[in-house]
């Protein structure tokens, strides 16, 4: 019975359900602890605790540098009783982060966080630095500087070079021979160009350059001059180079007692990171590597069986084209590549409005099948990974002017094709016993074990911009999936799609902004460049916010309208549709609150005329937010309360045994004293409280001090965190005095960062994780330790 129990418990640990019905419409909920800030050289790690009442298949992050367009995502990994993700260090630079959280269940249910348009609404996380921060440095490339030419036809290039990549391109200004051109360069994270619209005159011409970066640190005015007469000119291969760099090293130690060393903790990783870059004359070249290894033996064979995580790239740019190589994640649209780690090759070239992109690698790296013993101690074959190589190209042509319609109207218009084909290849696959894959024999139980896939999709896309405040934008795409079996019992499944579009539209005005988009994705589209790609649906979503009182005071509201079962296979479509809205008040010197209203329904339609066997959909869900927020000082000390309140009330009128509530509760303070202390506290509850079953609850405390002295070069820092999950036994429990979870997870860390020169600094963190699960018998509570020493040079 104890066994039983504790399979029992282990499945609701897990899975954290509280009740299970045929038709389950409802969504996971996620509790998460809002980061708000990261400090250079820490890990950014994002943690939530997932309820759902069914299994959670996917808990993904997307995250983006602030101000790029698009989302990178990963998947949050399960640790004990909650998920968790360290967002690699590449993408946390001085611009700060965004993100937000999307878990989708086993019954396709998907929840964000923030639950309102999370893409458009991401969390913020400041970025704050230890070290001080550096201008971008400028490097005029053509002409050079006191550069004497026979020939007027000159163009003007400036490289520039920031470390932490967070240039402001609105705060560029170029002016020749006191004329500001601004207006008519070329302009880009890393080069700003200018076509005069005739030849230089003979004599001596000025150039002054100037830029920011988003931090507020202004490079020097860059002064140059060149002249034009007919003189000969001698100059050195590196006369007009620049080298720049970084080189970071982080060294992890992590162990465990009282359990096995699990596969995906190894023993220790060691983390080179290397950034170079290179300019001469119209040529730019950047270096990336960020490599992760292990002196661990165990790991690196672990290692050997998984995707691999370095991550290295190389970009060489001229104003007109560009090559990379090595891992990018490129894009074509929202329906065909987007957001996918590509290894291999991207070159671009523009001109003139006229651009193309070809992408060539693998998304998946070629896994060897190999032979390990099974529980009972026999050889046991384990299937290898194919490669998984991917094909694209696009082309796209676009305009801006401001045609004389009566008055100067801007305009802006883009029209593109992009076609990409990925592709499993079987040919690369080694094995362990075969030798390759293609050596299986084709009777083998073994081979049946595989499938190939072929995917194939082209699209299009077209945007239009008006009075650069109004921008419509539409895609479309057609794909074929093949899956090929290699079981001969089983035949080969090709799946096809041929009007998966997607209409999107904006307006941002002085008062208002309006965004709508409209959606048709069929159930057999598949694009393997973008997994996030929501198929079997049909969608019409209206957003709209309004400001007053200089922003003070915000306004949103929202409708969405989606229906699935658009190919009309299964038994029933279910409507669901949203109304949502949000008010936020912020009068400065007052308390800030934010309040939300969200309500969807979910109404099922039978499509088959004998509806004896199915339940059709009748639920509702209301959601109601509550944010309060208070800055205020006292005295010298800095104060900040901030705090969440969800209230989730679930009704399901075809099944009223599945109605619940689910409620979270979230606060967190911080304190900033005049002696450069800071304090974080931060408390959070959740509950999922179901009509015919016992309450589960989590709940969450972290608490963060740190102190900066001796004029800003060492810092100390020490953290402490508490996650506890309980859920008393079920009303058919067999063992009512035993709970079905009681479990605790501790955490506790300590660090010091300390700026040895202006280009380098050192960092250490120690900390501990225990994990304590009152349920399980015997017990099976562990410790893990951990330490990590960080390294950073630039030059």
């Amino acid at each position: 019975m104890r066994s039983l129990v504790q399979k029992f418990s282990l499945i609701l640990f897990f899975f954290v359900g509280a009740f299970v019905h045929s038709a389950d419409y409802i969504k996971p909920n996620i509790l998460h602890q809002i980061v708000e800030e990261t400090f250079e050289g820490q890990p950014l790690i994002i943690e939530a605790v997932i309820m759902d009442n069914v299994a959670v298949r996917d808990v993904l992050v997307y995250y983006r540098v602030k101000g790029e367009d698009v989302f990178k995502y990963d998947s949050m990994s399960l640790e004990f009783n909650n998920y968790q993700f360290e967002i690699p260090p590449e993408d946390v630079t001085p611009y700060g982060v965004e993100y937000y959280i999307l878990a989708t269940d086993d019954a396709n249910n998907i929840a964000s966080y923030p639950d309102f348009n999370p893409e458009d609404n991401p969390f913020e996380v400041e970025y704050v630095r230890f070290s001080e921060t550096a201008a971008p440095d400028v490097l005029l490339m053509q002409p050079d500087d006191g550069g004497i030419y026979e020939d007027g036809n000159q163009m003007v290039v400036i490289s520039i070079y920031d470390e932490e990549d967070d240039v402001d391109i609105s705060s560029i200004s170029l002016v020749i021979d006191g004329e500001d051109v601004t207006s008519d360069a070329s302009v880009d994270q890393d080069f700003i160009s200018y076509i005069p619209p005739g030849s230089f005159d003979f004599g001596t011409h000025t150039i002054q350059f100037s830029i920011s970066d988003k931090l507020g640190n202004t490079a020097p005015t860059g002064e140059w001059s060149f002249s034009i007469k007919k003189v000969e000119v001698k100059k050195t291969f590196l006369s007009d180079a620049t080298i720049k760099g970084s080189v970071d090293y982080e060294s992890e130690y992590d162990t465990f007692s009282g359990k096995d060393q699990p596969d995906n903790r190894p023993l220790d990783n060691q983390k080179p990171k290397i950034k170079l870059s290179f300019s001469k004359g119209l040529l730019k070249a950047t270096l990336s590597m960020s490599m992760i290894n292990h002196f661990d033996p165990l790991a690196r064979e672990i290692d050997s069986r998984r995707q691999p995580l370095n991550r290295v790239n190389f970009t060489i740019e001229t104003p007109y084209a560009s090559l990379k190589g090595g891992d990018h994640n490129p894009n074509f649209s929202e329906l065909t590549l987007k957001g996918a780690r590509v290894r291999g090759l991207i070159a671009d070239a523009n001109f003139r409005g006229l651009k193309t992109t070809v992408v060539y690698g693998n998304t998946k790296e070629m896994l060897p099948a190999y032979l390990q013993n099974n529980d009972e101690g026999m050889p046991e074959y384990v299937k290898g990974t194919f490669s998984q190589k991917l094909m694209g190209i696009s082309s796209s042509y676009s305009w801006e002017g401001e045609p004389n319609l009566v008055i100067p109207v801007p305009l802006s218009f883009e029209l593109g094709m992009n076609y990409l084909e990925v592709e499993d290849d079987t040919t690369s696959l080694e094995d362990e016993l075969y030798g390759s894959f293609v050596n299986i024999p084709t009777d083998s139980t073994d081979k049946t074990k595989y499938i190939h896939q072929n995917n194939s999709v082209i699209g299009m896309n077209s945007s239009f911009s008006l009075f650069n405040n109004t921008r419509f934008v539409g895609y479309w795409a057609a794909s074929t999936i093949t899956e090929h079996n290699f079981d001969p019992a089983i035949d080969d499944l090709t799946l096809s799609a041929k009007n998966a579009y997607m209409l999107e539209f904006t307006t941002k005005l002085a008062l208002f902004d309006i965004k709508g988009a409209f959606k048709n994705i069929p159930r057999n589209f598949s694009s393997l460049g973008n997994s996030s790609v929501q198929t079997d649906i049909q969608g019409l979503k209206l957003d709209g916010r309004t400001k007053f009182m200089e922003n003070q005071i915000m306004l949103s509201v929202g409708f969405e309208n989606n229906r699935n079962n658009l190919d009309v296979l299964d038994a029933q479509t279910t409507h669901s549709t949203t109304y949502a809205t949000n008010a936020n008040f912020s009068f400065k010197g007052y308390p800030g609150l934010s309040l939300g209203y969200r309500l969807m329904s979910r109404d099922g339609e039978a499509v088959i005329s004998d509806t004896s066997g199915v339940q059709l959909s009748d639920d509702y869900t209301t959601t109601f937010t509550i944010g309060p927020s208070y800055a205020f000082a006292v005295k010298d000390i800095e104060f900040g309360l901030s705090g969440n309140i969800m209230l989730m009330d679930f009704n399901d009128n075809a099944n009223p045994d599945g109605a619940f509530k689910s409620n979270s509760y979230m606060l967190a303070l911080t304190q900033t004293f005049p002696s450069k202390l800071s304090l974080n506290i931060g408390l959070g509850i959740s509950q999922n409280i179901p009509v015919s079953e016992t309450v589960t609850t989590f709940s969450l405390v972290n608490t963060k001090a740190s102190y900066i002295f001796a004029d800003n070069a060492l810092k100390v820092y020490a953290g402490m965190g508490m996650i506890q999950g309980n859920k008393s036994a079920s009303p058919e429990s067999q063992c009512p005095d035993v709970p079905d979870i009681s479990n605790r997870k501790m955490t506790f860390n300590v660090g010091t960062q300390y700026k040895i020169s202006q280009s380098q600094m050192i960092g250490f963190d120690l900390g501990t994780i225990s994990v304590y699960d009152f349920v399980a018998y015997p017990r099976a509570d562990y410790t893990e330790f951990r330490a990590k020493i960080k390294y950073k040079y630039s030059f």
